[in-house]
């Protein structure tokens, strides 16, 4: 099994301008390096209510099937976020018995991890390529332009163009070529 890092969600937020868009930051546990996660609104909300300990959590489609598969079943496993492909982070739930691994959604990993509070990882690989260090005291964070989606891409170019941050636009120009969707 590769190289691996511990996580732990810091924040749950949107990107400034857009509720569509909602922002989960992980850290490694002793502080030093975060992540950016992308989501949608309703993934957005579902943390912030599973974060708030909200009552109503516990009959809720997904801490019911985390909760069957981890103390009935008994199933043990972990949480690995491990790559991103055009905006989009991968993560897979592994069996840690078997070893068998099963793909889903970054921000999957990170609510089951919030319900079941099962260990999540990221590997040693992404967190080298896309972790940025933490800033004490700091209210934001850097995204990385491959962890926006497409149209994210487009809508900040257009944004960048318009305010005439040129050097901005052509690096955001040249991560959609790198995707082919110029």
């Amino acid at each position: 099994m590769q190289d691996k890092v511990e996580l732990k969600v810091h924040s749950v937020s949107e990107i400034v301008g857009n509720s569509e868009v909602g922002i989960v930051v992980l850290m490694d546990k002793d502080e030093m390096m975060q992540i950016a996660i992308v989501c949608d609104k309703a993934m957005k909300e579902t943390l912030h209510m599973h974060i708030s300990k909200q009552k109503v959590c516990n009959t809720m489609l997904a801490d019911v099937l985390a909760n069957i598969l981890l103390n009935q079943v008994g199933y043990k496993c972990e949480l690995i976020i491990n790559d991103i492909v055009d905006g989009v982070y991968k993560a897979m739930i592994v069996n840690t018995e078997t070893y068998q691994p099963v793909s889903l959604r970054a921000s999957d990993a990170i609510l089951m991890h919030i319900i079941t509070k099962t260990p999540i990882y990221a590997t040693m690989q992404l967190m080298k390529r896309q972790a940025v260090p933490v800033t004490a005291g700091s209210i934001s964070m850097a995204l990385p332009y491959n962890a926006l989606s497409d149209k994210m891409l487009q809508d900040a170019m257009k944004s960048a163009v318009e305010q005439e941050k040129y050097e901005m636009a052509s690096a955001i120009r040249d991560e959609l070529k790198k995707r082919g969707k110029l």
